[in-house]
């Protein structure tokens, strides 16, 4: 049976409910405005949205267990909406951060259940195809959605926004509860089998330098918007292009990233990304008076950060084969919990220090990810090599 009208249907929701999380840091500023707070007390949002799915959605996810995959759909959608409806009525800032905390506990919570009904959705053979088309939507509203949200803004509001990705969603939800049927999942491993795997030194190493890849991104993307600013005599035109080239980068990044390391290998892509994200970063103070240059820095950077996603899961999956999706699943919240990080850390330099000063910081970070990279490629070939001589 071919359900790939579905399969585009969970995507093109992905697209919506992704556009929620990431049009918050091309708005940043006029979040601030709103409420009369600065720039770095509003990237507090990103931290709350991050932490609450890194998190939550591993708790959430064990809850819905019992009930089928379009049932649980159907739940965080209902939880979505409720948040996209709190924040055009938020009166003040912490209003709002709450309305943040119940949407990245409902928008990490659906990218996990779509991930597993397109892969039961699809053909035999043709589940990792259904799968990369979620992950499409995601990064199609990177692409589109913050460039939209900055349209949008100037036209309106910044509160209209979220009436329309609500309103799309709502026709979404009834779309799902008409065409897709409730098919049921394998019910995940327990907490403490999870949470074992953290015992494997190799494991935890890795999703360590997950979460400190994912700080130094989280940095930069949540607050780009006062960075480009910062250069001066920058144009909001200029700003929407800028994101979109950026987000056009990211997809071309993912697709790079996982084409290339079946190709060249795993090791290569991973470290070569790093690579490219430290030298971008160092770089970009030096075109501080360059918009053109900054974003073309700005661009190396983020392609390198998306072919280093893809290619950390797929790591991971070679790591415990026996536990892939799990490991996985931890990934994402790693990576989530780094954004929570780089966000809250991105605010303290920025008052502390400047805006421009959070590409150094995030260098940094980088490195860290690095040498605890080279630790762990070095740790697992010594281990290779004693199981060898011992058997």
């Amino acid at each position: 049976m071919n359900n790939q009208i579905e399969i585009y249907l969970l995507t093109l929701v992905g697209f919506l409910v992704g556009t929620s999380q990431f049009v918050i840091a091309g708005i940043l500023d006029k979040i601030s405005n709103t409420y009369g707070i600065s720039i770095a007390t509003a990237g507090q949002l990103v931290t709350v949205f991050a932490m609450a799915s890194g998190i939550g959605t591993p708790l959430l996810i064990m809850y819905l267990a019992r009930y089928g995959l379009k049932t649980q759909l159907l739940i965080v959608l209902s939880i979505f909406l409720v948040s996209t409806l709190m924040t055009p009525f938020a009166f003040d800032f912490k209003f709002l951060m709450l309305a943040r905390i119940i949407a990245g506990l409902a928008t990490s919570t659906f990218v996990v259940i779509s991930y597993t009904l397109a892969a039961k959705l699809a053909k035999v053979g043709r589940q990792g195809s259904a799968m990369a088309n979620i992950a499409l939507g995601f990064s199609l509203s990177l692409v589109f959605g913050v460039p939209f949200g900055r349209i949008v803004t100037l036209q309106y509001n910044w509160q209209a926004i979220f009436w329309i990705l609500g309103a799309g969603v709502l026709v979404g939800t009834a779309l799902i509860i008409w065409l897709i049927p409730n098919l049921f999942d394998r019910e995940p491993l327990p907490m403490k089998e999870q949470m074992a795997l953290f015992k494997k030194p190799q494991v935890f190493m890795t999703l360590f330098v997950t979460f400190m890849v994912f700080i130094g991104y989280s940095m930069i993307s949540t607050y780009i918007t006062p960075l480009l600013l910062s250069i001066g005599n920058v144009t909001e035109h200029q700003i929407a292009m800028a994101f979109l080239a950026l987000g056009i980068a990211s997809v071309v990044g993912s697709k790079l990233g996982a084409s290339m390391a079946d190709r060249i290998g795993i090791a290569p892509i991973l470290f070569g990304s790093m690579g490219i994200m430290i030298l971008s970063l160092g770089t970009i103070p030096i075109f501080a008076t360059s918009l053109l240059l900054m974003v073309l820095m700005l661009i190396f950077w983020t392609a390198s950060t998306w072919m280093f996603g893809p290619t950390q899961s797929l790591n991971l999956s070679t790591i415990a084969p026996e536990a892939s999706s799990t490991l996985i699943g931890l990934n994402s919240s790693f990576v989530q919990l780094g954004f929570a990080a780089g966000a809250g850390i991105g605010g303290i330099v920025i008052h502390t220090w400047s805006v421009m000063a959070i590409n150094w910081i995030s260098a940094v970070s980088v490195i860290c990810a690095t040498g605890i990279a080279l630790f762990s490629l070095r740790f697992s070939k010594s281990a290779e090599i004693q199981k060898t001589m011992e058997v």
